[in-house]
């Protein structure tokens, strides 16, 4: 039995090893950008349900972008009287701004199509309401990775404020961007975030994306890029100037029922986008499953020699990454983090199988 566990644990190794060496290394690098003679327009479309509050907090931030032409679509999602009330009163007498009532079935995928079929110009760039970009030049950085008919992935990191929670929050973040960075640049992308997302209005027209998706309230983001890579080019964006912060949950019921929702769109992905992630979260949870067991049952140097190694290995890439993604002060806590993470992984994905998400919000 013993022999079994350690064959198990080394293969779980060799796989997070080959993940780190062969696909994470490769991953941190910088695409190349685009000599755009003259800067296109630039539609920035944001999808909101009873969020007037959130985009109030950033919305300066928005209109103060250093970009020579664009403009913000606001799609209220059958937002409350009240909050339809304040978004009309926060776009009054501006003239960049435009804001449309849904008027299809409530749900994410419905306002955004909306807000791109009203959309005046030909790149959309996408975001949530309780987003705030890194600077004033989070259009143009965006823009400058694109050949107008590619898309782009940008990354969305947490605001940071005290707490274990926030630390564990933007420690899972950094992890994730890691993954679904890394793999669209050896071109083969499984997902993007909506909160930073930046596609030609044609492409979303032609494909029509949310046609048959309607019934699924999630993955405006994920099933979207898998099915606008087998048409484009996807490139990511991993510059500082690129980056778009979000709230952060202030509660950790309130972070798992966004993990949940979030998650959830893996019911809906195929084999190929499903196994990139699913393989290295199923190898993390066996290696630090097995590990104890095996310390206990039968101590070995070469074991705890492995250990060390590969440890040391993903330590060192996470650190890597946080140097271009930020977040650096989590990896003074990566061993930890990535424990607790390897449970994450565990309990997030029990509980996404046995209870879909309902709703997007």
């Amino acid at each position: 039995m013993i022999q079994v566990l350690t064959f198990l644990w080394l293969c779980s190794l060799l796989i997070l090893m080959g993940y780190h060496f062969l696909i994470f290394r490769k991953g941190n690098k910088t695409s190349p950008t685009h000599p755009w003679p003259t800067l296109p327009g630039v539609s920035i479309v944001i999808a909101v349900k009873n969020g007037s509050e959130s985009l109030a907090r950033h919305f300066k931030e928005f209109l103060s972008q250093e970009y020579p032409l664009f403009e913000i679509i606001i799609v209220n999602d059958h937002s409350s009287t009240e909050e339809q009330k304040n978004l009309e009163e926060m776009v009054h007498g501006l003239s960049q701004v435009s804001l449309y009532h849904s008027t299809d079935q409530p749900g994410k995928k419905q306002a955004l199509t909306l807000g791109i079929n009203k959309a005046k110009y030909e790149l959309i760039l996408c975001t949530d309401a309780d987003c705030r970009p890194a600077g004033k030049e989070w259009i143009e950085s965006m823009v400058m990775l694109s050949h107008g008919d590619n898309l782009v992935l940008g990354y969305s990191p947490y605001e940071q404020t005290k707490g274990l929670l926030n630390l564990f929050i933007r420690f899972e973040t950094v992890m994730t961007g890691i993954q679904y960075l890394s793999w669209a640049v050896i071109g083969s992308p499984y997902m993007g975030v909506g909160r930073n997302m930046l596609y030609p209005r044609k492409l979303f027209q032609q494909e029509d994306p949310y046609k048959n998706q309607k019934h699924i309230p999630y993955g405006d983001d994920d099933l979207w890029v898998q099915q606008a890579s087998s048409k484009s080019k996807v490139v990511v964006n991993t510059e500082k100037a690129s980056h778009v912060f979000s709230s952060p949950a202030i509660s950790w019921k309130q972070w798992f029922k966004q993990k949940h929702r979030h998650l959830s769109a893996g019911h809906h992905y195929q084999m190929k986008a499903w196994w990139p992630p699913g393989l290295y979260a199923m190898a993390l949870m066996s290696h630090w499953v097995l590990l104890p067991f095996l310390m206990m049952s039968s101590p070995d140097n070469m074991l705890l020699a492995g250990f060390v190694l590969g440890l040391a290995v993903r330590w060192d890439t996470y650190r890597r990454w946080t140097s271009r993604l930020g977040d650096r002060d989590t990896a003074l806590w990566y061993p930890f983090l990535e424990v607790g993470y390897a449970l994450y992984l565990a309990v997030m994905g029990f509980i996404t199988i046995v209870a879909k998400k309902q709703t997007w919000n």
